[in-house]
């Protein structure tokens, strides 16, 4: 508008979007024009300046030897007139009909030709929409500065979008918006968005979706495929394809994003890499999960395991915090930077129980063999209970050798962890959690499975058996208990009746097998003939005698 009327530009600098500059450029470059002579204007890849641009050649500098260059992906655009050709024809004083169901861009470029020269520049309210997907993700409460509650924006929508779907609350103050996550009681599977009017919206609805397990039926969003990138693509695949909406997105949604990848977000807002990484600890992607790992002597003031657990925990800043023992082998997930929770999966749970598997160690003696195979096959028959009754809602078993926990939940847990009993760190809180009503949900993934070592001595073996069942008689959880007496009676059933054992052979061996499949049948045996006794020498062995660590 300033360029049409001849009126100076706007200063620009270093610290503006790069679409504004490329723009605010080729409008000076126009001004210095010679009529006559040849100019090439580099527009980058901002589709914004070469929609304008067109227009504003054909209209003020028809016939004129310019031409309009960029990068490779801007010569790739669909080359069909757009809501920017429109807006761009507005602009210039031609009059375009009103339509109805109009583009709010079109309704945008309107009244900015009736308002100017007395409109006031407002913040872009697309740009506020990835905070909103970092409110709903991450949680947490942010300031927004310079957005308008009566924006001509149609982008505006986001703050609908994400308080009716994902529970973000916003409060319009004098200098922008205060922005919350709240509860929802009931949140939906499944939604449907018509994206045609807030195009530049659907990265972050969609991977906002994707992070809290919600379906999204998007319609309106063909223009996406001829963007920066096809985004409907680069959503998928979860890629940044040198697109600034994509890198924002990635971002906010918690996925690693390199510093070169970062980059393009200078094309729209410089400024978003640097807020973003001044976020608190704990709540931007970097600090999302602390891991705590409790290691005798170091961090438990000689005190015991569950004496370091309350002392990191309580010093951790993070919204959740992922337990590990000191001698497992971390997850591969646990490795990648920028983790926050499973790409993908419900973040509203309090607890997540996650898998273990044990793996042979190095010791080849071959007393120490049978019993690393033995510890493998019982360990496999564990964890495969473990999940199934995790995922039928139902849980009655967790390891706090790998565990994620909301850390609220477990300071709110606390008091019911029993610090008398060294040992229960991760079964008392799985109780408080249920009787509490937490929600406990399950990530049973390889990239989420660490791994354990057998003991390498049946002393060892039995003295950490006597641990776990010397915590067994402060259990009150009704399914805890209920399981617990059943797989007791199944096998005093096994020893008052040996041939019992044909019938639960094969169950257990197929549940073996789902987690360890090349485990020898003739293994999985021996564990079935030796398992009632070495479960009653472990439970009486635990009523009397409990170790510390």
């Amino acid at each position: 508008m300033q360029a049409i009327h001849g009126d100076p530009l706007m200063r620009v600098s270093s610290d503006m979007p790069d679409d504004v500059i490329v723009l605010h450029d080729a409008l000076e470059k126009l001004r210095a024009h010679k009529k006559g002579e040849p100019l090439t204007l580099y527009l980058k890849n901002c589709g914004t300046a070469l929609r304008f641009l067109q227009v504003h050649l054909e209209r003020c500098y028809p016939g004129e030897p310019i031409v309009l260059d960029g990068d490779p992906r801007l010569m790739e655009r669909d080359g069909k007139p757009t809501t920017q050709t429109t807006s761009a024809r507005i602009l210039h004083g031609e009059n375009v009909p009103a339509a109805e169901n109009e583009s709010p861009y079109i309704t945008m470029s309107r009244r900015i030709v009736e308002t100017y020269p007395n409109v006031s520049l407002e913040a872009d309210w697309s740009a506020a929409a990835f905070w909103y997907e970092y409110a709903a993700i991450q949680g947490g409460e942010l300031e927004l500065e310079g957005i308008k509650e009566d924006s001509l924006q149609g982008d505006r929508v986001v703050v609908d979008i994400y308080a009716q779907y994902f529970g973000v609350q916003t409060e319009f103050v004098p200098y922008g918006v205060l922005i919350k996550k709240s509860q929802i009681p009931n949140q939906k599977s499944q939604i449907a968005i018509d994206f045609d009017n807030c195009i530049d919206l659907y990265p972050a609805v969609a991977l906002t979706c994707e992070r809290l397990g919600i379906t999204l039926q998007a319609t309106g969003t063909e223009r996406l495929r001829y963007k920066e990138c096809d985004r409907i693509e680069a959503v998928q695949k979860h890629e940044v394809s040198n697109d600034h909406r994509m890198a924002m997105a990635l971002m906010c949604a918690g996925y690693p994003v390199s510093i070169e990848e970062q980059k393009c977000i200078a094309k729209s807002y410089p400024g978003f890499v640097a807020q973003f990484n001044s976020l608190p600890s704990g709540r931007g992607g970097v600090g999302f999960i602390t891991h705590i790992t409790p290691i005798k002597g170091v961090n438990d003031d000689h005190l015991g395991k569950k004496h370091a657990l309350s002392k990191l925990i309580h010093a951790a800043t993070s919204e959740y915090v992922w337990l590990h023992d000191d001698d497992v082998i971390l997850p591969p997930a646990a490795t990648k930077p920028n983790l926050t929770l499973l790409q993908g999966k419900d973040l509203a749970a309090d607890l997540y129980i996650l898998p273990l598997r044990m793996e042979s160690s190095s010791l080849e003696r071959e007393k120490e063999a049978v019993l690393e195979a033995l510890q493998i096959a019982e360990y496999a028959a564990i964890q495969e209970l473990t999940m199934r009754m995790a995922k039928a809602g139902a849980p009655i078993m967790c390891s706090g050798a790998n565990l994620i926990v909301r850390r609220e939940a477990w300071l709110e847990c606390e008091p019911d962890l029993h610090p008398e009993i060294p040992s229960g760190d991760d079964m008392f809180l799985l109780e408080a959690m249920k009787k509490r009503g937490k929600k406990i949900a399950v990530m049973d993934e390889p990239d989420y499975t660490a791994v354990v070592r057998p003991v390498t001595s049946w002393r060892a073996f039995f003295r950490q058996r006597m641990r776990w069942a010397g915590k067994a008689p402060k259990y009150t959880d009704p399914e805890i208990l209920r399981c617990g007496a059943f797989i007791v009676a199944v096998n005093l059933l096994q020893l008052l009746f040996p041939p019992f054992i044909l019938i639960k052979f094969p169950v257990e061996y197929s549940f073996i097998l789902r987690r360890e499949p090349h485990t020898k049948w003739y293994v999985a045996l021996l564990l079935e003939i030796l398992y009632p006794f070495y479960m009653l020498i472990s439970l009486l062995g635990g009523l009397f005698r409990q170790k510390k660590w």
